[in-house]
């Protein structure tokens, strides 16, 4: 009887490890976005070769950014249209993109010729719009749009006034916001820096929305990053937060049963008064 009690503590304990090791695994999500996907073709594979949880944002002005929708969606890869929108400078912006005093059916005609071109898109980001951002009316007009569109937004945040969450929130469209920018300067060691920032940034918030570009020290930093990712982080698509998907570890549970097969279940067969189904 003493050695039973023994191995049922001994069992308890392993068994609680085990529980304890599986919720507590990869419980923080980490979703990176890269932009301004569509007009090199050689960083665009390099980004395309990375896991399918790296999402895309094609502009959609860009030479190859039909081709690239088409690519990234045959990989099961979340694409968001980077949308051109006005700054503050006066940077030029590309063709198509969303300029202040634009009326809703100038912006509403913007979004549809943008989703033309890359028509797998879920959602879209701004690429630059310090100015756009930040200007109820534009902004209004773009939530009504991407509502019709069944579109999210994810808020590249490229200003501090912006108000692209408060008017979402008010027209019941999701907007997500990013987190981290990785490569602000494009120095390895800055590069480096920021991806370490993102995943302090997860463990205490629990998500961070990372933006990168398709640019060799961001490919070789990401490449390094992710191949060692820590077992607490879960790399995940930014569409996994969009609908709010719940947590789904990239590992199996550690096994804490053992296989041995039941002794019923091994023949021959052994009949056992009062069980149905044992064969005879």
């Amino acid at each position: 009887m003493f050695g039973l009690l023994k191995n049922a503590r001994k069992n308890l304990l392993v068994f609680s490890a085990a529980l304890y090791s599986s919720l507590t695994f990869a419980q923080h999500k980490l979703a990176i976005v890269i932009d301004d996907v569509g007009y090199h073709p050689k960083q665009d594979v390099a980004i395309l070769a990375m896991p399918r949880e790296i999402s895309v944002a094609i502009i959609p002005a860009a030479p190859y950014a039909a081709a690239r929708d088409r690519e990234a969606f045959a990989q099961g890869r979340d694409i968001l249209i980077h949308m051109p929108m006005q700054p503050v400078s006066s940077i030029k912006i590309e063709s198509g993109g969303l300029h202040l005093g634009m009326s809703a059916e100038q912006v509403t005609n913007r979004i549809q010729t943008a989703r033309n071109i890359v028509p797998h898109a879920i959602g879209m980001n701004n690429h630059m719009g310090s100015a756009a951002t930040a200007d109820n009316l534009l902004m209004s007009h773009l939530m009504n749009a991407l509502r019709a569109q069944h579109l999210f937004f994810l808020d590249s945040r490229t200003s501090g006034k912006s108000v692209a969450g408060r008017i979402g929130r008010e027209q019941g469209v999701r907007v997500l916001e990013r987190h981290i920018f990785l490569d602000d300067s494009n120095e390895p060691a800055d590069v480096q820096h920021q991806f370490q920032a993102a995943l302090q940034y997860a463990r205490k918030r629990g998500t961070a929305i990372v933006i990168g570009h398709p640019r060799p020290n961001t490919v070789a930093v990401l490449q390094q990053g992710l191949a060692n990712l820590p077992a607490d982080i879960q790399l995940v698509g930014i569409g996994s937060l969009w609908r709010d998907e719940a947590f789904v570890p990239s590992k199996p549970f550690i096994l804490i049963f053992n296989d041995i097969p039941a002794p019923t279940s091994v023949t021959p067969f052994e009949p056992v008064p009062l069980l149905r189904g044992v064969p005879r």
